[in-house]
């Protein structure tokens, strides 16, 4: 009855509103007892259920379909620990294991989200990720408030446990992948380092939207090789593509005809880095990129087919993309990786196929093979000399202007790029 609540209550309504305010508190306690009880259940189910614990902790009851096993065990030691007269103390530990546990359920968001980006989920996290990054932070900038003893009970607890997690010979497997993890985090961070480029794209159906998919994705293919992070702004003539860009891509969306001076200005030319014409129309790519050049931007790259259009691109210092099937994968090759002869993604990023010019001076020029600190995840497929096909063995000798061909993951492949691409001569 000393609580602030029961207090205020009986200064604001007298008797009745004292015993109101107890009998509240009562059932607010019940409440939260109901479901602390239910939700360390659960979590005791789940262990059991994943073998961490004894498989009987995860036994459902045959009527009512709940882990009646791992309610009993619960309740019995809540009865057992409030018997010994440590409350308060068995309190601030409890405080210890929730700001733990909320705050790795709010990093579970994260990771959800990661692991099963296309699940349907009903409810969604406003601000995601600032929401659950704010979460966790939240919770665990309070563990160092709590009493010292219940920080060390915390902590030998939690040692507990990942012990009882490392006794499983699974659970050891799972901790072999920890620095496979922390390389595709150090590369995530890099590429926050990474500079900004500024790209606009004038036609906004399949061929513009599929190049800015390619160029948005972030998936651990790109985060190896990518050299800028793209900020994108499309021009499109049709209003209804326009509002379905905007919504799609969550980008500026200008609308209006990209072969108009006018409109092409609105775009911010002089902060603009490219400009790619990709409607379905040479000549108006033709007419968008000429535009473009002239008003000052600096790299153009424009789709065209037919040769006479081509022809005069080129001769306007325009990059032409002529291929129809592989419109979106050659723009973004040509930004990412312009000294790069080609790059291929197979089976979803798995693995890379990579040809890499050496240059006249290279540091691998005039070595063998077997002599190059070639990554071991990488294989050497081919060598194309003077445009005959080479069988790399351990003793050919690598000569200025090969092309080498790689196969392996996409941190492999770029290890050998950067080692195989090094000139000597600007070391």
């Amino acid at each position: 009855t000393s609580t602030p609540f029961i207090f205020v209550a009986d200064r604001l309504f007298g008797v009745w509103g004292r015993w109101a305010g107890i009998v509240a508190t009562i059932m607010a306690s019940l409440s939260a007892f109901s479901v602390t009880l239910g939700a360390s259940s659960r979590v005791l189910f789940a262990l059991g259920r994943d073998r961490h614990f004894p498989a009987s902790f995860a036994r459902l009851h045959p009527t009512f379909n709940t882990p009646h096993v791992a309610l009993l065990i619960c309740a019995g030691l809540v009865v057992l620990l409030s018997g010994l007269g440590v409350v308060r103390f068995l309190a601030s530990v409890s405080s210890f294991g929730y700001l733990i546990a909320i705050g790795v359920v709010n990093y579970s968001v994260i990771a959800l989200h990661r692991r099963m980006p296309n699940l349907r989920r009903p409810f969604r996290v406003a601000l995601y990720p600032l929401t659950p990054i704010l979460g966790i932070i939240a919770c665990w900038f309070f563990i160092p408030t709590l009493e010292t003893r219940s920080l060390l009970l915390g902590a030998g607890l939690t040692a507990a446990g990942v012990v009882l997690y490392l006794f499983q010979p699974a659970n050891r497997d799972e901790l072999r992948g920890i620095p496979e993890l922390l390389r595709r985090w150090i590369v995530r961070i890099r590429a926050h380092w990474r500079p900004h480029m500024r790209v606009l794209i004038i036609g906004g159906g399949t061929q513009g939207s599929n190049i800015a998919d390619r160029l948005l994705k972030r998936d651990e293919f790109r985060m190896v090789f990518r050299s800028s992070e793209y900020q994108i702004t499309f021009i499109e003539e049709d209003a209804a593509r326009s509002e379905e860009l905007g919504r799609r891509f969550n980008v500026p969306v200008l609308h209006g005809d990209g072969t108009k001076p006018e409109i092409l200005e609105q775009a911010d030319l002089g902060n603009l880095d490219v400009a790619i014409a990709a409607t379905h129309h040479d000549d108006r790519n033709t007419i968008i990129a000429l535009q473009a050049k002239r008003l000052g931007v600096p790299r153009v790259i424009a789709v065209a087919r037919e040769a006479d259009h081509v022809a005069l691109l080129e001769q306007s210092g325009v990059v032409c993309i002529s291929a129809p099937f592989a419109t979106a994968a050659m723009v973004e090759n040509h930004l990412d990786r312009p000294g790069v002869a080609d790059l291929v993604q197979l089976e979803g990023g798995v693995a890379s196929l990579l040809d890499v010019a050496v240059p006249e001076g290279g540091v691998v020029v005039g070595k063998r093979i077997e002599a190059i600190d070639i990554p071991e995840e990488c294989v050497v497929a081919a060598v194309i000399r003077d445009g005959e096909f080479v069988v790399p063995r351990g003793y050919t000798e690598i000569r200025g202007r090969d092309h080498v061909v790689f196969v392996g993951p996409p941190s492999a492949v770029q290890d050998a790029h950067e080692l195989f691409s090094s000139d000597s001569r600007s070391a």
